[in-house]
């Protein structure tokens, strides 16, 4: 198998495609193919697919129907390399971004998963600039007693916790185990999730929230561990459009509500997974999210859970 597959889940944004394709074709290490999963919108992204499909080696896979989670598990179905790397349709990677994920995977033996360091993109000018300003900080959750981790994350400085949620620390490393990872910019070593069933845990989801820390694990219950690079001179490095609409950034009632559906809906998904999680921290921790945000996180709450016992 060997080599490295790309993966890029797209949808309305061939008038971005272009930026992302352009830098693929400048890495230092070429990927071996380039898996697009597009859902069709008319937007005309097949058409920027097949001209850019001259310069890389492109796989199209179409996704009739379906949410994110289910076109990333398309993608790592479709995907035949020892590595599948992960990089939204609005984000443009360094040059030496795929070289430096196999550095990564070779160094640390263990390693199931990769994240590296997203920054900020504006579109200014009819150009890209990129900016050196990190897109997602890190900050530490509260300690509270739900957010404690599972077993399985003992010891990691971002973790998947008892009640579903994810939790963090801020540590110094420059390399930390951790479930925390975007997206945007993350690779997988393929046989850690390639069997992960990532698509039916979140059917029905209109966000996916949190989707990558199921794929983190998947890996850690195969024996895998993941991390998060954050030292700039050896992490792989993605410039991400700030200010663009997506899946996860947006507001109002409807927005939350989905967001908060998948909050409720992690605790059962990794029911399903057989981790252990508790009871009365999951429902600690809905208290507490309900503090804000009251209405649209009670309904959703009631309808997730409403969901899972009809399903029983």
């Amino acid at each position: 198998m060997g080599g490295v597959s790309v993966v890029v889940t797209t949808y309305r944004r061939a008038w971005v495609l272009p930026n992302l394709f352009s830098a693929l074709s400048r890495q230092t290490l070429l990927p071996s193919e380039v898996v697009v999963v597009l859902k069709p919108s008319g937007d005309g992204s097949e058409r920027v697919i097949e001209e850019w499909g001259r310069e890389l080696p492109i796989r199209l896979v179409v996704q009739g129907c379906g949410n994110v989670a289910e076109a990333v598990e398309m993608g790592l179905k479709s995907s035949s390399c020892s590595y599948v790397l992960f990089v939204d349709d609005d984000a443009v990677p360094r040059e030496d971004w795929a070289e430096k994920y196999v550095k990564l995977f070779e160094q640390y033996s263990d390693a199931g998963g990769v994240g590296g360091i997203t920054y900020k993109a504006y579109l200014r000018g009819g150009g890209v600039e990129l900016v050196n300003e990190e897109f997602y900080p890190e900050e530490a959750t509260a300690s509270w007693p739900h957010r404690r981790p599972l077993p399985e994350f003992e010891g990691y400085c971002g973790w998947i916790s008892v009640s579903g949620l994810p939790g963090a620390r801020v540590c110094g490393d420059p390399v930390v185990p951790s479930t925390n990872i975007g997206g945007v910019n993350m690779g997988f070593r393929k046989e850690a999730v390639a069997d992960c069933p990532i698509g039916s845990l979140y059917e029905g989801s209109r966000k996916c929230l949190h989707y990558e820390e199921f794929l983190c694990y998947c890996a850690r219950i195969k024996g895998f561990r993941t991390y998060l690079v954050k030292d700039p001179s050896i992490a792989p490095i993605v410039y991400h459009l700030a200010g663009v609409e997506s899946l996860t950034r947006g507001r109002g009632f409807t927005h939350e509500f989905w967001l908060h559906y998948d909050r409720v809906m992690d605790y059962w998904r990794l029911r399903k997974l057989g981790a252990k999680v508790s009871l009365a921290s999951y429902l600690l921790a809905m208290a507490v999210l309900l503090r804000s945000k009251t209405i649209p996180r009670a309904l959703a709450f009631l309808y997730a859970n409403a969901s899972n016992i009809k399903r029983k």
